[in-house]
């Protein structure tokens, strides 16, 4: 008898600490990095990403940076990887002919943080690093 109520609490407790994790809902959100510079009012570039991580840690994504006032537009930029250790590799193309390019993007609490690993060959515009804040959204229904 002793032996049945030691096993229910251990089930009861395996239940409880896996239930968050067994039936997690996909991640979904657009995190984003403005820079301003020469105390202009239009930022000088901003860097997003959005993303989609589905529960088998499987990930979707868009990057876009938009840099120079917004004369040069490089996106969207598809990609998809896989969550590890709060960390996603993310192999790109630039829209503008640089290729192969290789960054890691970091889970961080509510934030993103951005590095490119390896810099595309060829003609890009994407900043080394970056710490992109989540974008509010409009509940309105």
């Amino acid at each position: 008898m002793k032996a049945n109520c030691i096993l229910k609490i251990l089930v009861i407790l395996l239940f409880m600490f896996n239930f968050n994790y067994l039936h997690a809902s996909p991640l979904e959100g657009s995190w984003s990095d403005e820079t301003y510079i020469d105390n202009n009012e239009i930022p000088y570039s901003i860097f997003s990403i959005k993303l989609k991580i589905e529960e088998n840690d499987k990930v979707h994504g868009e990057l876009c940076s938009i840099i120079h006032y917004g004369n040069k537009i490089d996106c969207p930029i598809l990609f998809s990887s896989t969550l590890i250790d709060n960390k996603i590799k993310v192999p790109f193309d630039s829209n503008f002919g640089g290729t192969n390019g290789l960054a890691v993007i970091t889970l961080q609490g509510n934030n993103l943080s951005w590095d490119l690993i390896k810099a595309p060959k060829g003609e890009y515009y994407f900043v080394k690093k970056a710490l992109l804040l989540p974008e509010k959204t409009n509940n309105k229904k």
